[in-house]
């Protein structure tokens, strides 16, 4: 009785723990850390069902360990660097700790059969969705002039410890940026519709409204690279997952879109692509990379540690926009191939075993959130962890129902058949 009672607070405070991040940008409100609170709880409940005896698989145990000593390691070289005050050391060893371990938490809770693959998904929806809605109700009293672009910054910051990147849009409108989260609403603006079986619990009005607060979402987000991510599975999903009649559909949704808004569509894709502003981000990147990389010749083996900089092209909290160059400025080659490592495994967990076509795509949604890295610091935070993980359960889903299917070939979710299956 009580080791169910241990698992059952297994499942509540994972549940949670994946929650919060995807709606809370630091995971906290109002000076309350509420996320590192459930975090422990989580860590706890876990040491406790492990000291009784609960059979955790022993991989993601060890890698928990590698992981605290190599982040431990990293932040040891950056003290002794001393090129950024000791508390950026360690808050930068605390966010890679909180990502990698927030991966091992979720994989440690299910490998238990603490929650399933399919809470954990459904976990991490719930929460974009709360995220969304949010959002779209501060954009709409911002368009209103309700609340003035002023103030709903200092709210961020004053309450949430966060400061969105701002911008003035065409018509009005406002970019209000919450990368990370936003991040989520693409991956989630694909996976609903295209496997409404794993979504089935979620009341269908819900669903719609995600669809519409989402792309709204990452329409504000205004990011070059999120268009362009979302766009390449909307492709596939229309190509792939959607039957003949919701092809026809979505062809007329779009015309009208197109009907009605064509100017400001046009207007908006000449700001965000072609305009000085947007080659100036590119320049800027351009540059930070070339300075970092001469920061990592002066220690390419082991980098200068966490905390390490190029001295050349200090930004702001030392957040660089390509960061994986500044990654490996900081951990060199050895530290790197660390990450490699990791990265490994995960897209080893999505493509090992029976899979289909939709495994190759979760690798891809993957691959992409990787590559996010260089445009914009998104790969070190408690929801980029939940999104490393995300696939890897919507693979597991996919591969158990591919196991109850004796044919060798798999219909989706729409009724439209799949490629076969490979061993």
């Amino acid at each position: 009785m009580t080791s169910h009672w241990y698992k059952r607070l297994v499942k509540i405070s994972t549940s949670t723990l994946i929650i919060l991040p995807m709606f809370l940008p630091t995971g906290s409100f109002a000076g309350i850390p509420i996320k590192n609170s459930v975090y422990f709880c989580c860590v706890l409940a876990l040491f406790a069902c492990w000291f009784r005896g609960a059979k955790i698989n022993s991989v993601y145990i060890s890698l928990s360990v590698i992981s605290l000593l190599f982040v431990a390691f990293f932040s040891l070289v950056g003290s002794l660097q001393a090129t950024a005050p000791f508390y950026y050391v360690f808050f930068e060893g605390v966010s890679f700790v909180s990502t990698i371990s927030m991966v091992l938490l979720i994989l440690m809770a299910n490998s238990y059969n603490a929650i399933e693959d399919k809470e954990i998904v459904l976990s991490a929806f719930y929460g974009t969705l709360i995220f969304s809605l949010w959002k779209f109700v501060a954009l709409l009293l911002l368009y209103l002039d309700v609340v003035s672009i002023y103030s709903l910054i200092s709210f961020f910051e004053k309450y949430m410890n966060f400061k969105p990147v701002t911008l003035k849009m065409p018509g009005g409108f406002w970019r209000v940026t919450f990368s990370g989260q936003d991040l989520a609403a693409v991956v989630f603006l694909f996976l609903v519709p295209a496997y409404p079986r794993i979504f089935s619990k979620v009341p269908l009005f819900l669903r719609i409204i995600f669809m519409f607060t989402g792309t709204v979402a990452v329409v504000t987000n205004y990011s070059r690279f999120y268009f362009i991510f979302l766009a390449i599975l909307w492709i596939y999903l229309f190509l792939f997952k959607l039957s003949f009649k919701y092809r026809l559909l979505v062809c007329f949704i779009v015309a009208v879109i197109l009907a009605l808004s064509f100017p400001w569509i046009m207007e908006a894709y000449e700001l965000r692509f072609n305009s000085v502003q947007a080659k100036g981000g590119d320049i800027t990147r351009y540059f930070q990379t070339l300075a970092l990389l001469d920061a990592w010749e002066d220690a390419p083996i082991l980098g200068g540690g966490l905390g390490y900089y190029a001295k050349s092209y200090v930004r702001s909290m030392y957040i660089y926009e390509v960061q994986w160059v500044a990654f490996l400025a900081k951990l060199g080659i050895v530290g790197i191939f660390f990450l490699g490592f990791l990265i490994f495994l995960l897209f080893y967990k999505i493509l090992s075993g029976k899979r289909s076509l939709d495994h190759y795509v979760l690798a891809f949604i993957l691959l992409f959130l990787l590559l996010s890295g260089f445009t914009n610091p998104l790969l070190i935070s408690a929801s980029a962890g939940i999104l490393y993980a995300l696939p890897l359960m919507l693979a597991s889903i996919l591969r158990k129902e591919l196991l109850k299917s004796n044919s060798p070939s798999v219909t989706d979710d729409a009724g439209v058949g799949l490629h076969s299956t490979t061993e």
